[in-house]
């Protein structure tokens, strides 16, 4: 699901900022309905995580992720930069690409793996998903 206010926040963020009002009656309403990933962009700040935290909703986690500012010359504290979402179920990973105004193109800065357990999204530390051989 794509939404512009984020269903999730990265640490010092004010909750105004989260999707208005009934964010949790919306997330219960999505989670029976099998979404379990939520794009975002309403902060221009990279930031990934899962709702189980925030919704505590039995058996559940969604993956949320919020992109920076792609487009745009208004400085928000990160350079230009974009994040490509790769699923291979049950796997999936976040690739982040950076503007680099002294070579005129985006490169690739970081990259963020996932599984899908039974119970939802969780972070794959120090494991790499996406192998280029």
């Amino acid at each position: 699901m794509v939404t512009h206010h984020p269903f999730d926040l990265p640490k010092d963020h004010r909750e105004g900022d989260l999707v208005a009002g009934r964010a949790r009656i919306a997330m219960e309403a999505l989670a029976s309905g099998g979404v379990d990933v939520f794009l975002a962009g309403h902060l221009h700040v990279s930031h990934a995580a899962h709702t189980g935290k925030r919704y505590r909703i039995a058996g559940y986690k969604a993956l949320v992720v919020s992109a920076e500012t792609t487009l745009s010359l208004r400085a928000h504290g990160e350079n230009n930069a974009f994040n490509v979402p790769r699923i291979e179920h049950p796997k999936g990973g976040l690739e982040r690409y950076v503007w680099q105004p002294e070579n005129g193109r985006f490169v690739p800065s970081a990259t963020e793996s996932f599984e899908r357990r039974a119970d939802g999204w969780m972070r794959i530390v120090d494991e790499e998903l996406f192998r280029s051989d």
